[in-house]
């Protein structure tokens, strides 16, 4: 039986952690079938969701689990959740988390690595390392001050106290506060929409930021070879076409 749910859609691949009896937890096996979800992206996706089965986002690594056999095999389950969150880090398509009530651990990692986290009012972001006496892993050093900024996050991973959804979003762990119930929905009509923009621009922006906010030499590096790739494409001409009729443009990707 699988772990994870597809279902592309309208340009939308929304994937579901589907072992709602424990909560979906971010396991050896699940993460094996997310990686073969997204590697290669499907022909036509211009945007990923990411949700949990019965209203849960995930418990996060399998704590059962823990430890591995030795420490030569933490290394090479390290290295699949480093390959697993590079992976989402890196899709060349919006990506959006979908977050009821928990989202744990690794998890909120996987949140992070997302472009945009839309939260149920009730959601939490449990970030409990330093009561199981193990460090913030799931990209969490990096993605969790990159999206809250540093003395925050410091702080957050230090304490390991639960975040709720409604604090989150004050200082930007949360993007959507909705009600509970709504994320995926949310998620849905935010990954529709953004998906519907250029292609181009969208791989452009995330390449470009995928190590943070550049240096200005950096950033206008960054502008003059984007622009000098797609000032020529055809979805540019749509783009500007669109502008001076007045309509939606309708991009396809060339």
């Amino acid at each position: 039986m699988g772990l994870v749910r597809t279902d592309l859609s309208a340009g939308i691949l929304t994937i579901t952690f589907d072992e709602p009896a424990r909560r979906n937890p971010l396991s050896v096996d699940m993460r094996a079938e997310i990686v073969d979800a997204l590697s290669p992206l499907p022909d036509g996706v211009r945007a990923v969701v990411f949700t949990g089965a019965d209203g849960v986002f995930s418990a996060g690594g399998d704590l059962a689990s823990m430890p591995p056999e030795s420490p030569e095999v933490s290394d090479a389950r390290m290295a699949a959740v480093a390959e697993f969150i590079r992976l989402v880090s890196g899709l060349p398509v919006v990506t959006v988390a979908a977050v009821e009530k928990a989202a744990a651990g690794a998890s909120v990692g996987l949140a992070c690595a997302c472009d945009v986290i839309v939260a149920g009012r009730s959601a939490q972001f449990l970030l409990p390392f330093t009561r199981l006496g193990i460090v913030p892993d799931g990209g969490l050093l990096s993605l969790l001050p990159a999206r809250v900024g540093l003395a925050r996050a410091r702080r957050l991973m230090l304490a390991g106290d639960p975040v709720g959804a409604e604090a989150g979003a004050g200082f930007g762990l949360v993007d959507e506060l909705v009600e509970d119930g709504q994320a995926l929905d949310a998620a849905l009509t935010i990954a529709s929409r953004m998906g519907a923009r250029a292609p181009g621009p969208i791989r452009a922006i995330k390449e470009a930021l995928s190590a943070g906010a550049p240096s200005l030499d950096g950033a206008l590096a960054a502008e003059a070879a984007g622009q000098r790739e797609l000032f020529f494409t055809a979805d540019f001409l749509e783009g500007k076409t669109a502008f001076f009729e007045k309509r939606p443009p309708e991009f396809t990707g060339r």
